[in-house]
């Protein structure tokens, strides 16, 4: 899983460790990252959605 992370681009890989590993809340990131709750969002989507593809790829 960390090597799967690790090739996320940075902003991605933030938004989804702090989220997904730490148990972090939306506002709690935003706060953090100084981003707006869109784009946690857009970035946590993506994030996950890229990370879903190198682990199933990484099973393969």
């Amino acid at each position: 899983m960390e090597r799967a992370l690790a090739e996320l681009p940075e902003r991605h890989r933030a938004v989804v460790e702090l989220r997904d590993v730490h148990g972090l809340d939306g506002a709690e990131v935003c706060m953090l990252l100084d981003l707006t709750p869109a784009n946690q969002r857009v970035l946590l989507h993506r994030g996950r959605a890229r990370l879903r593809v190198i682990l199933e790829e990484a099973i393969a």
